[in-house]
């Protein structure tokens, strides 16, 4: 099995690579932003679907979540303001915590 930090970056260098050859080519027209948006939320697919398949599965799906929703929200900056994006993944990592505090007293 590939380890996690190779899978991450060969993520983000081809999803920021196959933005930029798009970008350059003018087949989509990609702002800044946005790009960013898309390439947190691609790693953040990236770092929940490993999470599933690893033995720690709570830490990987959780920041792979939250690097999701962050991504999302910038990706949609123009229909969804950042900070609620932000507000959700705080609270999303909220309920984690507290459901895995609960899991490990019984």
């Amino acid at each position: 099995m590939i380890k996690y930090g190779a899978g991450a970056l060969v993520t983000i260098l081809v999803s920021a690579g196959a933005l930029l050859i798009l970008g350059g080519s003018g087949a989509v027209s990609v702002e800044p932003l946005t790009a960013l948006g898309l390439v947190l939320s691609i790693f953040g697919i990236y770092t929940a679907v490993y999470g599933a398949s690893s033995k720690d599965q709570l830490y990987y799906i959780l920041w792979g979540g939250i690097s999701l929703v962050i991504g999302v929200g910038l990706a949609a900056s123009n229909i969804v303001n950042p900070f609620i994006a932000a507000g959700v993944a705080l609270v999303f990592l909220a309920v984690l915590a507290a459901y895995s505090t609960m899991r490990r007293r019984g």
